[in-house]
């Protein structure tokens, strides 16, 4: 074995040029596919951490049948649980706020608009979504605020008031009790989502529960935790301690299929692109091969009448290729690890118009997004491996299957 090793690295060696041309080929691919994928794993986290953290949060609690209605009819009482407790007892979850949400008619002087209003505790609120901190106009909500509320930029635009106006707000509350009531405008959100700054108006939880007669009550709880992936492990352990059939707990995914539907769309045309990358590289390695099987019949033949048995030929070819197989890859991982790192390191700036296109989405992207995790690596590994492999069955046949006559009267 360790002559054919020799044997094999010699000729690698000496037929240099389309050895290095294998090696090039495969080594483009795997950094094409390593590079793609990265920049679209990058791109999905990203997303996905936005669209957490924007407004639903990762995970929410609330009544059963609230989801599918959003009434206050499925409202609950704010110290139903033991929310805080879950805080302080498992590490993963690292915050919990409670929020009343429902819908009202908003009145300036000049105009009137319908809007969904969302009662948040300040502090809490901002540890575990972003929607409250996207102030372009104004100032936060604090704790101890009452009577000032933030309104979305376009709202404020349609009922034509600013910073320190005054607006009425009429609301039907829990069980059908008219809500109405005078608050201030302390800023105005713009959440980069046309619809969210149309049509958002966010107030103190107790103004809220106020407005809506709901005083002790609550529409949902959301928790954040160390980790929005695993959401849905988080979730069991919150349906275990709360034991709460009346409950439902819902991950950022339940609450969001469209956006995973969305990735998982984008993943798979992306994937078929690289497929066809792949099959480019198998016919590569094909062609290389059984040119070099072709060419070298001769040879072969020349061997097995000296003594080299079929199974030992094989062998050669096969160790032959593996050997440029592993180098191509190994050289394009290292390639592609110093260019993923320089691209996370030296982001690539997006465009103003493709800024502005994933605003329009809710999404903040000023450059390109590459990510690092061991999926980006492992995927063209097994692939390029196995689609290289594959390549390599018939030409492996065909020497095999070589005759040491044939191979010299046809030489």
């Amino acid at each position: 074995m360790h002559k054919l090793f020799r044997l094999a690295w010699r000729n690698v060696w000496r037929n240099k040029r389309r050895s290095l041309i294998t090696i090039a080929a495969i080594a483009f691919a795997v950094l094409i596919v390593t590079v793609t994928r990265s920049l679209q794993y990058g791109t999905y986290d990203t997303m996905e951490s936005m669209a957490v953290r924007l407004y639903n949060g990762e995970i929410q609690v609330h009544r059963t049948g609230f989801q599918e209605e959003q009434t206050l009819t499925y409202s609950m009482n704010q110290d139903e649980q033991a929310w805080q407790e879950i805080i302080d007892k498992y590490r993963e979850f690292t915050g919990v706020s409670r929020r009343v949400t429902g819908f009202g008619l908003i009145s300036s002087d000049s105009a009137s608009a319908g809007a969904l209003i969302v009662g948040i505790e300040p502090e809490q609120e901002g540890t575990n979504t972003q929607f409250t901190h996207m102030v372009r106009k104004g100032e936060k909500l604090q704790t101890g605020d009452d009577h000032k509320v933030l309104v979305g930029q376009t709202l404020a635009q349609n009922l034509q008031v600013g910073i320190g106006d005054t607006i009425v707000v009429l609301t039907q509350g829990f069980q059908n009790q008219m809500g109405a009531d005078t608050y201030i405008i302390k800023g105005l959100l713009s959440a980069g989502n046309s619809d969210v700054d149309r049509g958002i108006m966010v107030m103190p939880l107790h103004n809220s529960q106020d407005l809506f007669s709901l005083y002790d009550g609550v529409t949902q709880v959301i928790y954040a935790t160390n980790d929005f992936r695993q959401a849905e492990q988080r979730a069991r352990r919150l349906a275990t301690e709360f034991n709460n059939d009346r409950l439902e707990i819902l991950t950022w995914e339940e609450m969001m299929p469209e956006l995973r539907q969305i990735i998982v769309m984008d993943n798979v045309s992306g994937a078929i692109y690289l497929v066809f990358l792949l099959i480019v590289v198998g016919f590569e390695i094909f062609n290389t091969t059984m040119m070099s099987v072709i060419e070298r019949t001769r040879e072969f033949g020349l061997l097995e009448s000296m003594g080299m048995k079929p199974g030992q030929i094989t062998s050669l070819v096969l160790l032959e290729s593996t050997m440029k197989i592993l180098s191509a890859i190994v050289a394009g991982l290292v390639i592609s690890a110093i260019a993923i790192a320089y691209f996370i390191y030296n982001p690539i700036a997006l465009s103003q118009t493709l800024q502005d296109a994933y605003a329009s989405y809710g999404f903040t992207f000023d450059s390109l997004v590459f990510a690092a995790r061991a999926q980006v690596f492992i995927e063209p590994l097994l692939s390029i491996t196995i689609i290289s492999f594959i390549a390599l069955l018939f030409p492996i046949y065909k020497t095999r299957k070589l005759s040491p006559i044939e191979a010299l009267r046809k030489a």
